[in-house]
Protein backbone atom coordinates (compact mmCIF):
# COMPACT_ATOMS: atom_id res chain seq x y z
CA UNK A 1 0.00 0.00 0.00
CA UNK A 2 2.35 2.19 -0.21
CA UNK A 3 1.22 -0.37 2.85
CA UNK A 4 -1.25 0.62 5.30
CA UNK A 5 -0.55 3.76 7.49
CA UNK A 6 2.04 5.35 4.95
CA UNK A 7 2.30 8.92 5.34
CA UNK A 8 4.01 11.65 2.92
CA UNK A 9 7.38 12.08 3.24
CA UNK A 10 9.24 15.55 4.03
CA UNK A 11 9.81 17.24 0.88
CA UNK A 12 13.49 17.21 -0.69
CA UNK A 13 15.87 20.20 0.44
CA UNK A 14 17.83 21.41 -2.24
CA UNK A 15 21.43 21.02 -2.14
CA UNK A 16 23.96 24.29 -3.68
CA UNK A 17 27.21 22.79 -5.23
CA UNK A 18 27.34 19.78 -4.05
CA UNK A 19 30.93 18.32 -3.30
CA UNK A 20 30.25 14.33 -5.23
CA UNK A 21 27.19 15.06 -7.50
CA UNK A 22 26.55 11.71 -8.22
CA UNK A 23 26.00 10.26 -4.60
CA UNK A 24 23.97 13.36 -4.53
CA UNK A 25 21.82 12.60 -7.54
CA UNK A 26 21.54 9.01 -5.96
CA UNK A 27 19.88 10.29 -2.71
CA UNK A 28 17.52 12.80 -4.55
CA UNK A 29 16.14 10.33 -6.87
CA UNK A 30 15.94 7.92 -3.68
CA UNK A 31 13.72 9.79 -1.88
CA UNK A 32 11.70 10.79 -4.78
CA UNK A 33 11.29 7.07 -6.50
CA UNK A 34 10.47 5.92 -2.57
CA UNK A 35 7.70 9.20 -2.49
CA UNK A 36 6.15 9.73 -5.48
CA UNK A 37 7.05 6.72 -7.78
CA UNK A 38 9.69 5.80 -10.63
CA UNK A 39 6.33 6.66 -13.24
CA UNK A 40 5.99 10.34 -11.36
CA UNK A 41 8.78 11.55 -10.98
CA UNK A 42 10.77 13.33 -13.75
CA UNK A 43 14.44 13.77 -14.74
CA UNK A 44 14.00 17.35 -14.59
CA UNK A 45 12.59 16.87 -11.08
CA UNK A 46 15.54 15.19 -9.78
CA UNK A 47 17.79 17.63 -11.64
CA UNK A 48 16.33 20.78 -9.63
CA UNK A 49 16.10 18.44 -6.53
CA UNK A 50 20.12 18.56 -6.94
CA UNK A 51 20.17 21.68 -7.77
CA UNK A 52 21.98 21.06 -11.54
CA UNK A 53 20.75 21.23 -14.77
CA UNK A 54 19.62 17.97 -16.34
CA UNK A 55 22.50 18.26 -19.04
CA UNK A 56 25.09 17.92 -15.55
CA UNK A 57 22.33 14.95 -14.92
CA UNK A 58 22.70 13.22 -18.31
CA UNK A 59 26.53 13.52 -17.74
CA UNK A 60 26.37 11.06 -14.33
CA UNK A 61 23.66 9.01 -15.74
CA UNK A 62 22.50 8.10 -19.74
CA UNK A 63 18.42 8.04 -18.68
CA UNK A 64 15.60 7.27 -16.14
CA UNK A 65 16.27 3.39 -15.67
CA UNK A 66 19.67 3.83 -15.63
CA UNK A 67 19.31 5.72 -12.18
CA UNK A 68 16.96 3.45 -10.69
CA UNK A 69 19.45 0.77 -10.98
CA UNK A 70 22.01 2.54 -9.29
CA UNK A 71 19.68 3.87 -6.53
CA UNK A 72 18.58 0.51 -5.81
CA UNK A 73 21.66 -0.99 -6.04
CA UNK A 74 22.73 1.51 -3.49
CA UNK A 75 20.09 0.90 -1.30
CA UNK A 76 20.71 -2.80 -1.56
CA UNK A 77 24.19 -2.86 -0.50
CA UNK A 78 24.11 -0.09 1.94
CA UNK A 79 21.10 -1.30 3.97
CA UNK A 80 22.35 -5.34 3.82
CA UNK A 81 26.08 -3.80 4.72
CA UNK A 82 24.87 -4.86 8.34
CA UNK A 83 24.65 -8.41 7.81
CA UNK A 84 28.42 -9.20 7.97
CA UNK A 85 30.30 -7.34 10.22
CA UNK A 86 29.08 -9.92 12.92
CA UNK A 87 30.84 -13.19 13.45
CA UNK A 88 28.85 -16.53 13.38
CA UNK A 89 26.31 -16.63 15.91
CA UNK A 90 26.57 -13.48 17.33
CA UNK A 91 22.95 -12.55 16.79
CA UNK A 92 23.14 -9.99 18.98
CA UNK A 93 25.66 -7.95 17.53
CA UNK A 94 24.16 -9.04 14.08
CA UNK A 95 20.52 -7.24 14.63
CA UNK A 96 22.16 -4.28 16.13
CA UNK A 97 24.23 -3.73 12.84
CA UNK A 98 21.34 -4.25 10.60
CA UNK A 99 19.12 -2.70 12.39
CA UNK A 100 21.06 0.29 12.06
CA UNK A 101 21.79 -0.02 8.05
CA UNK A 102 18.17 -1.05 7.53
CA UNK A 103 17.40 2.38 9.04
CA UNK A 104 19.75 4.21 7.33
CA UNK A 105 18.04 2.81 3.96
CA UNK A 106 14.41 2.93 5.35
CA UNK A 107 13.51 3.17 2.03
CA UNK A 108 14.74 -0.01 -0.16
CA UNK A 109 11.04 -1.73 0.97
CA UNK A 110 9.38 0.65 -1.27
CA UNK A 111 11.94 0.45 -4.11
CA UNK A 112 12.80 -3.01 -4.14
CA UNK A 113 9.09 -4.06 -4.41
CA UNK A 114 7.08 -1.54 -6.08
CA UNK A 115 9.91 0.13 -8.37
CA UNK A 116 12.86 -2.71 -9.30
CA UNK A 117 10.11 -3.87 -11.67
CA UNK A 118 10.57 -1.26 -14.21
CA UNK A 119 13.99 -2.28 -14.42
CA UNK A 120 15.44 -4.48 -17.43
CA UNK A 121 14.78 -8.38 -16.75
CA UNK A 122 18.40 -8.99 -16.49
CA UNK A 123 19.04 -6.48 -13.89
CA UNK A 124 16.24 -7.16 -12.01
CA UNK A 125 17.66 -11.00 -11.67
CA UNK A 126 20.72 -9.90 -11.22
CA UNK A 127 19.23 -8.06 -8.31
CA UNK A 128 17.61 -10.59 -6.91
CA UNK A 129 20.54 -13.07 -6.27
CA UNK A 130 21.81 -10.35 -4.48
CA UNK A 131 18.90 -10.03 -2.12
CA UNK A 132 18.60 -13.85 -1.93
CA UNK A 133 22.52 -14.14 -1.20
CA UNK A 134 21.72 -11.60 2.03
CA UNK A 135 18.96 -14.03 3.08
CA UNK A 136 21.45 -16.67 2.65
CA UNK A 137 23.63 -14.66 4.88
CA UNK A 138 21.08 -14.03 7.35
CA UNK A 139 19.88 -17.84 7.48
CA UNK A 140 23.60 -19.10 8.02
CA UNK A 141 23.79 -16.72 10.94
CA UNK A 142 20.86 -17.87 12.86
CA UNK A 143 21.62 -21.61 12.15
CA UNK A 144 25.61 -20.32 14.07
CA UNK A 145 23.23 -19.31 16.49
CA UNK A 146 20.39 -21.47 16.67
CA UNK A 147 22.12 -24.93 15.57
CA UNK A 148 18.76 -26.95 16.35
CA UNK A 149 16.63 -24.90 14.33
CA UNK A 150 14.78 -26.74 11.46
CA UNK A 151 15.64 -25.45 8.02
CA UNK A 152 12.38 -24.60 7.19
CA UNK A 153 12.12 -22.14 10.38
CA UNK A 154 15.22 -20.88 9.55
CA UNK A 155 14.06 -19.97 5.46
CA UNK A 156 10.91 -18.70 7.47
CA UNK A 157 13.01 -16.34 10.30
CA UNK A 158 15.32 -14.95 8.22
CA UNK A 159 12.59 -13.65 5.20
CA UNK A 160 11.34 -12.66 8.21
CA UNK A 161 13.76 -10.59 9.86
CA UNK A 162 14.38 -9.07 6.30
CA UNK A 163 10.60 -7.92 6.60
CA UNK A 164 10.71 -6.08 9.48
CA UNK A 165 13.73 -4.07 8.02
CA UNK A 166 11.21 -3.69 4.55
CA UNK A 167 8.48 -2.36 7.21
CA UNK A 168 10.79 0.77 7.55
CA UNK A 169 9.81 2.04 3.97
CA UNK A 170 6.27 2.01 5.12
CA UNK A 171 6.11 4.45 7.62
CA UNK A 172 7.57 7.66 8.87
CA UNK A 173 7.85 7.32 12.72
CA UNK A 174 10.53 9.15 14.04
CA UNK A 175 13.21 6.61 15.61
CA UNK A 176 16.09 8.41 16.92
CA UNK A 177 17.94 5.08 17.64
CA UNK A 178 17.72 1.72 15.85
CA UNK A 179 17.11 -0.03 19.21
CA UNK A 180 13.75 -0.89 18.58
CA UNK A 181 14.14 -1.86 14.99
CA UNK A 182 17.14 -4.27 16.73
CA UNK A 183 14.34 -5.74 19.22
CA UNK A 184 11.81 -6.18 16.38
CA UNK A 185 14.56 -7.97 14.68
CA UNK A 186 15.39 -10.49 17.83
CA UNK A 187 12.07 -10.89 18.32
CA UNK A 188 11.61 -13.05 14.97
CA UNK A 189 15.01 -14.36 14.56
CA UNK A 190 14.51 -16.27 18.37
CA UNK A 191 11.24 -16.86 17.65
CA UNK A 192 10.42 -21.03 17.25
CA UNK A 193 7.23 -20.93 15.34
CA UNK A 194 5.22 -24.49 15.15
CA UNK A 195 6.27 -26.57 12.87
CA UNK A 196 6.25 -26.25 8.93
CA UNK A 197 5.42 -28.54 6.03
CA UNK A 198 7.55 -28.84 2.86
CA UNK A 199 6.90 -26.10 0.52
CA UNK A 200 4.03 -26.36 -2.96
CA UNK A 201 5.41 -23.46 -4.98
CA UNK A 202 4.26 -26.10 -7.98
CA UNK A 203 0.87 -27.12 -6.49
CA UNK A 204 -1.97 -26.96 -8.95
CA UNK A 205 -4.03 -24.32 -9.07
CA UNK A 206 -8.04 -24.26 -8.85
CA UNK A 207 -9.42 -24.85 -12.48
CA UNK A 208 -12.82 -23.51 -11.06
CA UNK A 209 -13.11 -19.41 -12.14
CA UNK A 210 -16.06 -17.02 -12.28
CA UNK A 211 -19.10 -16.60 -14.15
CA UNK A 212 -19.48 -13.05 -14.43
CA UNK A 213 -17.23 -11.61 -17.32
CA UNK A 214 -16.89 -8.88 -15.04
CA UNK A 215 -15.14 -10.51 -12.00
CA UNK A 216 -13.03 -12.78 -14.41
CA UNK A 217 -11.76 -9.33 -16.13
CA UNK A 218 -11.14 -7.92 -12.29
CA UNK A 219 -9.48 -11.43 -11.05
CA UNK A 220 -7.14 -11.17 -14.40
CA UNK A 221 -6.48 -7.69 -13.74
CA UNK A 222 -5.63 -8.21 -10.19
CA UNK A 223 -2.98 -11.11 -10.98
CA UNK A 224 -1.77 -9.17 -14.03
CA UNK A 225 -1.11 -5.61 -11.97
CA UNK A 226 0.75 -7.65 -9.61
CA UNK A 227 2.62 -9.83 -11.24
CA UNK A 228 3.58 -7.42 -14.12
CA UNK A 229 3.30 -3.57 -12.50
CA UNK A 230 0.00 -1.50 -13.77
CA UNK A 231 2.08 0.45 -15.84
CA UNK A 232 3.06 -2.98 -18.20
CA UNK A 233 -0.02 -4.14 -18.48
CA UNK A 234 -3.33 -3.49 -21.16
CA UNK A 235 -6.55 -3.40 -20.91
CA UNK A 236 -6.16 -5.67 -23.92
CA UNK A 237 -3.71 -7.91 -21.92
CA UNK A 238 -6.52 -8.38 -19.03
CA UNK A 239 -9.09 -8.98 -21.54
CA UNK A 240 -7.12 -11.41 -23.76
CA UNK A 241 -6.43 -13.44 -20.32
CA UNK A 242 -10.14 -14.14 -19.97
CA UNK A 243 -10.97 -14.52 -23.89
CA UNK A 244 -12.86 -10.86 -24.38
CA UNK A 245 -11.53 -8.80 -26.99
CA UNK A 246 -11.91 -5.26 -28.45
CA UNK A 247 -15.06 -3.13 -27.26
CA UNK A 248 -16.47 -5.84 -24.97
CA UNK A 249 -14.09 -5.10 -22.10
CA UNK A 250 -15.67 -1.96 -21.88
CA UNK A 251 -19.11 -3.21 -21.33
CA UNK A 252 -17.63 -3.95 -18.10
CA UNK A 253 -14.95 -1.69 -17.04
CA UNK A 254 -14.27 2.46 -18.70
CA UNK A 255 -10.81 1.99 -18.45
CA UNK A 256 -7.42 0.11 -16.59
CA UNK A 257 -7.84 3.08 -14.14
CA UNK A 258 -11.34 1.80 -13.28
CA UNK A 259 -10.19 -1.87 -12.90
CA UNK A 260 -7.15 -0.72 -10.69
CA UNK A 261 -9.90 1.34 -8.50
CA UNK A 262 -11.92 -1.38 -8.42
CA UNK A 263 -9.28 -4.25 -7.36
CA UNK A 264 -8.09 -2.10 -4.72
CA UNK A 265 -11.57 -0.67 -3.37
CA UNK A 266 -12.19 -4.67 -3.38
CA UNK A 267 -9.12 -5.64 -1.10
CA UNK A 268 -9.86 -2.44 1.43
CA UNK A 269 -13.84 -3.14 2.03
CA UNK A 270 -12.75 -7.22 2.62
CA UNK A 271 -10.30 -5.55 5.62
CA UNK A 272 -12.89 -3.57 6.81
CA UNK A 273 -15.32 -6.47 6.95
CA UNK A 274 -12.73 -9.11 8.46
CA UNK A 275 -12.60 -5.44 11.05
CA UNK A 276 -16.15 -5.52 11.61
CA UNK A 277 -16.78 -9.20 12.05
CA UNK A 278 -13.56 -9.32 14.29
CA UNK A 279 -15.03 -6.25 16.98
CA UNK A 280 -18.55 -7.96 16.29
CA UNK A 281 -17.66 -11.32 18.56
CA UNK A 282 -13.97 -10.90 20.64
CA UNK A 283 -14.38 -11.24 24.24
CA UNK A 284 -11.60 -7.92 24.93
CA UNK A 285 -9.12 -6.11 23.64
CA UNK A 286 -6.30 -8.60 23.00
CA UNK A 287 -8.71 -11.42 21.75
CA UNK A 288 -9.60 -9.00 19.34
CA UNK A 289 -5.47 -8.29 18.44
CA UNK A 290 -5.26 -12.27 18.02
CA UNK A 291 -8.23 -12.24 16.04
CA UNK A 292 -7.03 -9.64 13.93
CA UNK A 293 -3.53 -11.09 12.88
CA UNK A 294 -5.28 -14.12 12.10
CA UNK A 295 -8.31 -12.71 10.03
CA UNK A 296 -5.16 -10.87 8.28
CA UNK A 297 -2.73 -13.68 7.59
CA UNK A 298 -5.62 -15.93 6.17
CA UNK A 299 -6.53 -12.85 4.16
CA UNK A 300 -2.86 -12.51 2.53
CA UNK A 301 -2.24 -15.74 2.33
CA UNK A 302 -5.41 -16.36 -0.27
CA UNK A 303 -5.46 -13.09 -1.55
CA UNK A 304 -1.90 -12.63 -2.12
CA UNK A 305 -2.23 -10.56 -5.60
CA UNK A 306 -5.13 -8.41 -4.49
CA UNK A 307 -2.37 -7.53 -1.60
CA UNK A 308 0.45 -6.68 -3.79
CA UNK A 309 -1.66 -4.52 -5.37
CA UNK A 310 -2.80 -2.23 -2.56
CA UNK A 311 0.69 -2.24 -1.68
CA UNK A 312 2.78 -1.33 -4.65
CA UNK A 313 0.08 -0.06 -7.54
CA UNK A 314 -1.93 2.59 -5.00
CA UNK A 315 0.31 5.17 -6.34
CA UNK A 316 -1.46 4.68 -10.46
CA UNK A 317 -4.56 5.67 -8.85
CA UNK A 318 -6.59 9.17 -9.70
CA UNK A 319 -5.82 11.88 -7.17
CA UNK A 320 -9.60 11.34 -5.43
CA UNK A 321 -9.14 7.09 -5.55
CA UNK A 322 -5.42 7.78 -4.38
CA UNK A 323 -6.53 10.18 -1.17
CA UNK A 324 -9.59 8.30 -0.03
CA UNK A 325 -7.31 5.00 -0.37
CA UNK A 326 -4.50 6.77 2.06
CA UNK A 327 -7.35 7.85 4.58
CA UNK A 328 -8.37 3.80 4.48
CA UNK A 329 -4.77 3.31 5.41
CA UNK A 330 -4.65 5.85 8.24
CA UNK A 331 -8.03 4.97 9.80
CA UNK A 332 -7.15 1.12 9.26
CA UNK A 333 -3.74 1.21 11.26
CA UNK A 334 -5.65 3.38 13.74
CA UNK A 335 -8.26 0.59 14.41
CA UNK A 336 -5.07 -1.64 15.56
CA UNK A 337 -3.10 0.91 17.13
CA UNK A 338 -6.58 1.65 19.80
CA UNK A 339 -6.28 -2.05 20.44
CA UNK A 340 -2.62 -2.41 21.25
CA UNK A 341 -2.89 0.58 23.14
CA UNK A 342 -5.65 -0.78 24.78
CA UNK A 343 -3.80 -3.90 25.70
CA UNK A 344 -0.43 -2.13 26.35
CA UNK A 345 -1.12 1.03 27.51
CA UNK A 346 2.30 2.11 28.43
CA UNK A 347 3.65 1.48 24.83
CA UNK A 348 4.27 4.72 23.09
CA UNK A 349 2.62 5.08 20.18
CA UNK A 350 5.72 5.50 17.69
CA UNK A 351 6.64 2.01 19.00
CA UNK A 352 3.07 0.73 18.74
CA UNK A 353 2.98 1.82 14.99
CA UNK A 354 6.54 0.58 14.06
CA UNK A 355 4.67 -2.76 15.58
CA UNK A 356 1.91 -2.95 13.86
CA UNK A 357 3.19 -2.27 10.53
CA UNK A 358 5.78 -4.61 11.23
CA UNK A 359 3.23 -7.52 11.12
CA UNK A 360 1.53 -5.74 8.21
CA UNK A 361 4.61 -6.30 5.77
CA UNK A 362 5.93 -9.38 7.42
CA UNK A 363 3.09 -11.04 6.54
CA UNK A 364 2.68 -9.59 3.24
CA UNK A 365 6.19 -10.33 2.06
CA UNK A 366 5.68 -14.05 2.96
CA UNK A 367 2.57 -14.04 1.38
CA UNK A 368 4.20 -12.84 -1.83
CA UNK A 369 7.07 -15.63 -1.20
CA UNK A 370 5.63 -19.01 -2.81
CA UNK A 371 8.21 -21.04 -0.99
CA UNK A 372 6.91 -19.58 2.08
CA UNK A 373 3.41 -19.33 1.70
CA UNK A 374 2.99 -22.81 0.33
CA UNK A 375 4.10 -24.41 3.19
CA UNK A 376 1.51 -26.64 5.50
CA UNK A 377 1.38 -24.36 8.23
CA UNK A 378 2.74 -21.14 7.34
CA UNK A 379 -0.55 -19.39 8.88
CA UNK A 380 -0.42 -20.64 12.09
CA UNK A 381 3.39 -19.32 11.96
CA UNK A 382 2.72 -16.18 10.89
CA UNK A 383 0.14 -15.83 13.41
CA UNK A 384 2.77 -16.64 15.97
CA UNK A 385 4.57 -14.47 14.69
CA UNK A 386 2.23 -11.49 14.92
CA UNK A 387 1.58 -12.00 18.22
CA UNK A 388 4.97 -12.20 19.32
CA UNK A 389 6.07 -8.78 17.80
CA UNK A 390 3.01 -7.15 19.16
CA UNK A 391 3.72 -8.74 22.78
CA UNK A 392 0.56 -11.25 22.87
CA UNK A 393 0.82 -14.16 23.70
CA UNK A 394 -0.43 -16.25 20.80
CA UNK A 395 -3.22 -18.77 22.61
CA UNK A 396 -5.32 -20.99 20.66
CA UNK A 397 -5.95 -20.20 17.01
CA UNK A 398 -8.97 -17.88 16.64
CA UNK A 399 -12.28 -19.47 15.53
Amino acid sequence: MTGPGAETAAPLVRATRPRNRRELIITAARELFSRDGYANAAMSGIAAAVGIGPSALYRHFGGKQELLHAVVTEALDSCFAGLYPAGPGELDFLVRDFAASALARRELGVLWQREARHLPAAQHAELTRRLHAARRTLAGQLTAARPGLDPAHTELLSWGTLGVAASLAYQHVELATPDLVARLMHRVATSSPPGLGAPRPDAPRGTLRHRSRREALLAAATELFAERGYASVSLEDTGAAVGIAGQSIYHHFASKHDLLATAVHRGVERLWVDLAEVLACAPDHAGALRRLVWRYVRMALVSRHLVTVIATEAEHLQEADRLRTRQFQRDYIAEWLQLLHAVHPAMTPAEARVRVQTVLTVVNDVARTPRLATRPGIDRALYQLGCELLELAAGPLPE
